[in-house]
């Protein structure tokens, strides 16, 4: 789907934990600052190896972090580098003390460092989170919507707990629907709630819209009708254009059982493009002039076809 919607590659058919750039390994959430994995995947010092003084440091730099006093516990924990200059989880834990403070950049170094010096799924985890706080900035902020999605996808990469991979996927939503990008963002949200077969139908619909040969419309406003109910698949309704209409002259008016049901949409926002707008299709448009309702694409659109 491009570099827009690079993640989604799942399959029906696939295990929960597929394994591409959204889906993740199964492995279960290892504490935010130390953990270790019977896998012998997420090996760290164990705390008897360390020096009592680098222990005793650590936990000094943490209550400081914990009194919001960031500055000396970053100086503490520079104390303990020194001890320890080889100790991964301790440019971990500056980071988390940077990432506290608010300085997401010297944190995101300091996670690099760590993981140049050991591939740990801990601190990995701990950088995806910081990712999603980056990506968040960028796009309520900034409005760099780009950057924010760079962001959500690295973290999505990163992480391998569960319950950050769909917060970021939600996250990873709202930016693509910043964007415009209304299908890749409804897609997140359906990944995000593990609703597989939903994200089957979307793509089997896009590709019925992407090949058909039918000519197709969008009905808009029927919130506003129809006493509020949405039309059914299947439903054939009546096309009426309203030539005499003082505020839009190619109006074309949707009918149900006689009533109005919404209008042919006509505008950029509520159109997608496979579709014709109302003022593509006054001209062509018959007396008695019939549509179909195939479906409702994304939550959002409601497509149907001439007939």
């Amino acid at each position: 789907m491009g570099d827009d919607y690079e993640p989604y590659e799942w399959q029906v058919g696939d295990p929960a934990d597929w394994g591409d750039s959204v889906g993740v390994p199964d492995i279960p959430y290892m504490g935010y600052i130390d953990g270790d994995n019977d896998d012998g995947d997420d090996w760290e010092p164990p705390r008897n190896s360390r020096s009592a003084y680098v222990q005793e440091l650590i936990d000094r730099a943490l209550n400081l972090k914990d009194q919001r006093r960031h500055w000396e516990a970053v100086a503490v924990i520079n104390m303990a580098i020194e001890e320890s200059p080889n100790d991964f989880n301790l440019y971990n834990i500056r980071a988390i003390i940077w990432e506290d403070k608010g300085e997401f950049e010297h944190a995101l170094k300091d996670y690099n460092r760590s993981l140049a010096m050991f591939n740990s799924q801990v601190v990995k985890n701990n950088k995806a989170r910081l990712l999603w706080m980056m990506s968040n900035d960028e796009k309520f902020y900034t409005k760099n919507y780009t950057k924010a999605l760079e962001y959500i996808n690295e973290a999505l990469k990163l992480t391998a707990d569960e319950d950050d991979r769909k917060k970021f996927l939600k996250s990873k939503g709202e930016i693509l629907d910043s964007m415009g990008k209304w299908k890749e963002g409804y897609i997140c949200y359906l990944l995000a709630a593990d609703l597989y077969d939903k994200v089957e139908r979307v793509e089997e619909q896009t590709e019925m819209l992407e090949n058909t040969t039918d000519t197709l419309i969008c009905i808009a406003g029927t919130r506003f009708y129809h006493d509020h109910k949405l039309l059914n698949d299947g439903e054939t309704v009546e096309l009426i254009w309203e030539s005499e209409n003082e505020h839009d002259g190619d109006a074309i008016r949707v009918e149900i059982d006689g009533k109005t049901a919404g209008y042919v949409a006509n505008s950029s926002s509520t159109l997608i493009k496979e579709a014709k707008s109302a003022s593509e299709i006054k001209d062509i448009i018959k007396e008695n002039q019939k549509a179909k309702i195939m479906f409702t694409y994304i939550d959002r659109y409601v497509i149907a076809k001439l007939i």
